[in-house]
């Protein structure tokens, strides 16, 4: 069963609790994580040392998340850079060279010879005709961290940048946010998109999905993230992100240190997302790690399509819409590296080991959720969240 955690009061307070009752998964965290940077060439000493830089970061620019961190480490009991590591694990596995690197050596990115563990997920947002707005994601990571799942369930202060905004994000033990909603019928997703690009002096991406999800609505965290949180991302990444205000709306955001690109819903009010980027003019250093993302990104395409001749989405109620869009998830052309993916026994190490993790989707007009904890196809658990 999930670990569902229902966190209120100040914002340390929040974070204290969310470190207490999640204890032994935080520390497991710890532990998968220490591998994973290992695998990507980073010593205890590089982590320790961007930890601390962005710990710097996310007490200049959000003082009350840094509020937060501080509760959970020491709920936890545990160091508080261990914490900012967690929460800033997409940077330091995918974006950050060792120290010990030098401007004479080309490192090389090949997965192959880097056996960095790919985070891999498929996105998809549509707004159908009678004005709601869908949000839906595979989270794929590794098998190891199923036991570390959390739910999260915050009501934020009313005195913080947050003013009291309720939200509900599954996440992993020790992390701020991830993928999830909130009762301003704000909703965003994650996918990996890998760089080279690194700026310790902003936000990590686990940090931003949590502003996001402080947010009013998708203009409203476009412009605090632009304007009063850094104007951009520490690390390459894409966030769906989605409010089921006014008929709704939907935008892609390709965020990374050079701000946020916006991707605009399509001609159908449709967005898809996998693991590599799709707006032009970018200035990144794009890796591509996982050569799958290409095939998911046409395959959930092909799906929708295949779906539209075959039901009028304007006639579906909300339970068939939502059977609909988990069909899309619980996908597995290509296996194992299918929409709905599974571990890879071809594959060497970590490389092998990432599966689909949890399913979301969410219906944002009416402010809920149905998660499948685990591959979609069979899960081990699913329920419903909502306001």
């Amino acid at each position: 069963m999930v670990n569902i955690l229902h966190l209120t009061g100040t914002s340390y307070d929040i974070g204290f609790r969310h470190g207490t009752l999640a204890r032994s998964q935080i520390h497991s965290c710890l532990v998968n994580y220490a591998t994973y940077f290992a695998n990507a060439g980073m010593s205890p000493g590089d982590v320790k040392d961007l930890a601390a830089a962005f710990s710097s970061t996310i007490q200049k620019l959000t003082p009350h998340l840094h509020d937060e961190l501080r509760g959970i480490a020491d709920g936890a009991n545990v160091p508080l850079f261990d914490i900012v590591a967690l929460n800033a694990r997409s940077e330091i596995a995918l974006a950050a060279k060792p120290a010990s690197s030098r401007p004479d050596i080309e490192y090389d990115d090949d997965v192959e010879d880097v056996p960095i563990p790919p985070d891999g997920c498929t996105t998809f947002a549509e707004t159908t005709p009678d004005g709601a707005q869908w949000l839906a994601q595979n989270w794929d990571w590794q098998t190891s961290q199923l036991a570390n799942l959390v739910l999260l369930e915050i009501e934020t202060p009313a005195g913080s940048p947050a003013h009291g905004v309720k939200l509900k994000t599954m996440t992993e033990a020790g992390l701020l946010a991830k993928i999830g909603f909130n009762s301003e019928k704000v909703g965003v997703c994650l996918n990996a998109l890998r760089a080279t690009d690194l700026d310790t002096d902003k936000l990590p991406l686990h940090v931003l999905l949590r502003l996001v999800l402080e947010s009013e609505s998708v203009a409203d965290a476009r412009q605090r993230i632009s304007e009063e949180f850094g104007g951009g991302a520490a690390c390459f990444g894409h966030f769906g992100v989605a409010d089921g205000k006014e008929g709704g709306h939907a935008e892609s955001w390709e965020i990374g240190p050079y701000g946020i690109g916006v991707i605009e819903r399509d001609q159908d009010r449709r967005l898809y997302h996998t693991n590599h980027a799709l707006k032009d003019g970018l200035r990144i250093h794009e890796v591509i790690w996982l050569e799958d993302t290409t095939e998911r990104l046409a395959r959930l395409k092909e799906l929708v399509e295949a779906s539209d001749k075959k039901n009028e989405v304007a006639g579906l109620s909300v339970a068939q819409q939502k059977d609909r869009i988990f069909a899309f998830l619980k996908d597995e052309d290509n296996y194992p590296n299918s929409i709905c993916r599974t571990n890879d026994v071809s594959r060497r190490g970590l490389l092998g080991e990432m599966q689909t993790v949890f399913s979301i989707v969410m219906d944002l007009k009416d402010a809920r959720a149905w998660v499948a904890i685990g591959r979609p196809k069979h899960p081990l658990e699913e329920f419903e969240v909502a306001y």
